[in-house]
């Protein structure tokens, strides 16, 4: 169902006409801007579909339809990319969607969809349940996930207490993923660390022992955790970003002439920073475990003959971000380089992002270059909820490999978290 809307903009006083595409979402709220002076125009429509519209930025006006060429038009939808241009009868938001994808991967789309329909009401419970599993009551934890996932855990031991956490950011998160490629991920973990034992375990505890008297662990667990409630928080712009799994043709980093209708850039690019932080640091459990394998050290780093050789596991974790992989030799985790975007996340972090709310483009310096920025980089916003979801997946990943770390330290050490 598509409503189709006009509105004057406060500031200019301009018309645009919009075709507002319905989602299954109880409560739709979108956001763009007006095409002639920039100001940023809201408004909701609530559970009943055509109701609520309170508008912010502009004033609604009776729509007269079909629409004419020469005034201002957008296509808006919350569950799919969408273009601003010209309006053209018949092609909704979600019949460019049936085109771009087909009918079948469209069905995967909107299951996804549903169940974030049902999830984001529960956010500030699941933010809860997280916060519980790190406090010190692992039984209110037991009781608390328990209930929210409808079933038993074995008990109230640090492994079973562990299996309910995972399980609750497996449901929980399942939208997000790619299921089938977690789960053989997973498995491939205890394989790998048994493997690894088989083979020398002294020297797979002594790093296990290291990370965990370090607290290093507990902490990069601990702190990947934080970020699972912010992303369900993005579940409106990740949305177009979850559509492009299915299709073909999207590749990243390319200028997308693509729109998200809702939220901007400034309210997610901490989130994106800050997971690839968490990558960061989980990299270094990677690169522990990849010099055992290669050197039976935990703390060996190839010889590439370069002034700035880590000489331990602690000085790897000092390198930059964007230098860690070049340490990594022949690494038994296949790392996403798309995941993060280096560039953008130092501009994001240290020097300077621009966002454009009435293109939605995003404009950085990934240099410090004095006075004059000269060397700026460009990508728009859906392809930037992209990558932050590409980064989450990865992190993801990665934050079941601690999850297996923990299993073989309580069940196979028999030594506590």
């Amino acid at each position: 169902m598509n409503i189709n809307m006009s509105a004057i903009c406060d500031t200019c006083e301009v018309q645009t006409n919009m075709r507002v595409g319905m989602s299954n979402r109880d409560v739709q709220p979108f956001r763009f801007c007006c095409q002639s002076c920039g100001s940023p125009i809201d408004f909701t429509i609530g559970r009943n579909q055509g109701q609520g519209k309170d508008f912010t930025g502009a004033r609604q006006i009776p729509a007269r339809g079909p629409f004419d060429e020469k005034t201002n038009f957008v296509d808006l939808h919350l569950d799919f990319p969408v273009k601003f241009g010209k309006y053209v009868m018949g092609n909704t938001p979600f019949m460019m969607a049936i085109q771009q994808i087909g009918h079948d991967r469209l069905a995967m789309h909107n299951h996804r969809l549903n169940q974030l329909n049902a999830l984001y009401k529960k956010q500030g419970e699941i933010q809860n349940l997280i916060r519980l599993y790190s406090g010190r009551d692992p039984l209110l934890f037991r009781i608390r996930v328990e209930k929210f996932l409808r079933t038993k855990l074995k008990s109230s031991k640090p492994q079973d207490i562990n299996a309910g956490l995972y399980l609750l950011v497996s449901r929980v998160f399942e939208p997000f993923i790619n299921v089938h490629s977690v789960k053989e991920t997973v498995e491939s973990y205890t394989d790998f660390l048994i493997n690894l034992a088989n083979r020398n375990r002294v020297k797979l505890d002594d790093f296990i022992d290291h990370l965990a008297n370090t607290r290093f662990l507990r902490n990069v667990q601990l702190d990947g955790l934080e970020l699972y409630p912010a992303v369900l928080d993005a579940e409106l712009p990740l949305r177009p970003a979850l559509f492009l799994d299915f299709d073909k043709k999207y590749e990243g980093g390319g200028l997308s002439p693509a729109r998200v209708s809702t939220d901007k850039f400034n309210a997610y690019k901490d989130l994106y920073k800050d997971i690839a932080e968490v990558l960061n640091r989980q990299l270094v459990i990677v690169a522990g475990i990849n010099n055992l394998l290669h050197r039976d050290d935990y703390n060996a780093f190839p010889d590439l003959g370069r002034k700035k050789q880590p000489t331990s596991l602690n000085d790897f974790a000092d390198i930059p971000f964007g230098s860690k992989m070049d340490w990594l030799d022949n690494c038994w985790f296949y790392f996403d380089t798309d995941a993060v975007d280096n560039q953008l996340r130092n501009a994001i972090a240290h020097f300077k992002a621009e966002y454009d709310d009435s293109t939605q483009l995003i404009t950085y310096f990934p240099k410090l270059e004095g006075l004059e920025q000269e060397k700026a980089q460009t990508m728009y916003f859906l392809d930037f909820m992209r990558k932050l979801l590409i980064s989450f997946r990865e992190m993801h990943y990665l934050h079941h490999l601690v999850k297996s770390i923990y299993y073989y330290r309580i069940l196979i050490q028999k030594k506590d978290g």
